[in-house]
């Protein structure tokens, strides 16, 4: 393995169990977000090890994926806050 893929899998487990863990202490009140979130995370991780042969499309998509993450943590604090 390659060290260029080998960081990359470190990252992607990394972000995997980070997801798992913040997810797992608050899954019982927004379940169906924190999977998610997890979700985007995971996707996040594997469009950063990708190639960047996309003329900015995959960087732009990945500010976009950073953003939809922000606005569901946002959501979730709404919620929280006001006793949802």
């Amino acid at each position: 393995m390659t060290h260029r893929k080998l960081k990359s899998a470190i990252g992607m487990l990394a972000v995997g169990l980070l997801s798992f863990t913040a997810g797992t202490m608050a899954q019982g009140r927004y379940a169906e977000i924190n999977n998610s979130i997890a979700s985007l995370q995971t996707a996040l991780a594997q469009m950063r090890s990708a190639r960047d042969v996309f003329g900015g499309h995959k960087t732009t998509a990945e500010n976009l994926v950073q953003q939809a993450v922000r606005e569901l943590q946002a959501g979730e604090a709404f919620a929280a806050s006001h006793g949802y």
